[in-house]
């Protein structure tokens, strides 16, 4: 049940749900201010110009990084779930990436030879148990790079970040002082570091998956898109994300 208010609060703060509102009080109070308001609201939440912001305020003074610059060895490189999708295939359900840049910085941080251990954790939620666990399916696509099957760990299964660190550290509870270098989406990195942290393992991050892009400002940049919309909402859900786990602590 928990899952489910964790999926369903945010969108009574997402912008399309606060424009329907809007819309809903305007009939019901019979006045036209209210969907004019809900109107310039739903185009400002859908302009990239104020998705790209947002985004840049998740993603802080973060930097996608090389894996070089790793100095630390750790104990493992953890990388946290959400990057795939379930679709239907002509011999049943078949999974395709929704976007592998987790995967693949875990990878590049892995082949720095910085941690003994390449963890993934087995992210499965209620509505997609009839897929394929998040974790075994990234283990068996790492095998496939060259990673040696021995050396990679799959988590139980999980369902929010807060699960995912107490999975890891069941992993790691025969090390006093566990060291990780966690890879996860830039916007999601602060939240996901305060909770790991939160169970006694040291973090070194290594963010990727950033929303924020570089670009110029043209025309385009003011005009609705469903993309804007989606960071934008994006956004609101990841605040409240950050809130919920800072009031946890």
């Amino acid at each position: 049940m928990t899952i489910y208010l964790h999926k369903i609060l945010p969108v009574l703060i997402s912008p399309i749900f606060i424009a329907i509102m809007l819309i809903v009080f305007g009939l019901m109070l019979k006045r036209a201010r209210y969907a004019c308001f809900a109107i310039i609201f739903l185009w400002v939440c859908s302009m990239p110009v104020t998705s790209n912001y947002l985004m840049s305020i998740l993603d802080g003074n973060q930097l996608r990084g090389s894996p070089e610059n790793i100095t630390e060895d750790a104990d493992a490189v953890v990388v946290l779930s959400g990057m795939l999708t379930t679709v239907q295939g002509s011999e049943g359900l078949a999974t395709e990436w929704g976007d592998p840049d987790r995967f693949f910085g875990g990878l590049e941080v892995w082949n720095t030879d910085k941690a003994n251990k390449l963890i993934f954790t087995r992210g499965q939620l209620p509505w997609t148990q009839h897929s394929v666990p998040e974790g075994d399916y990234l283990k068996a696509r790492a095998v496939e790079r060259g990673v040696p099957e021995g050396d990679i760990l799959v988590t139980r299964p999980v369902e929010n970040t807060a699960q995912e660190a107490a999975a890891v550290k069941e992993l790691l509870k025969a090390i006093d002082s566990p060291s990780i270098i966690l890879v996860t989406s830039a916007f999601h990195m602060p939240r996901a570091v305060r909770v790991f942290e939160s169970e006694g393992i040291s973090v070194e991050t290594y963010p990727v998956d950033f929303k924020a892009e570089v670009k110029s400002l043209t025309i385009i940049s003011f005009l609705p898109n469903a993309a804007a919309l989606f960071r934008t909402s994006l956004f609101s859900r990841e605040m409240l994300g950050r809130l919920y786990y800072w009031l946890r602590a």
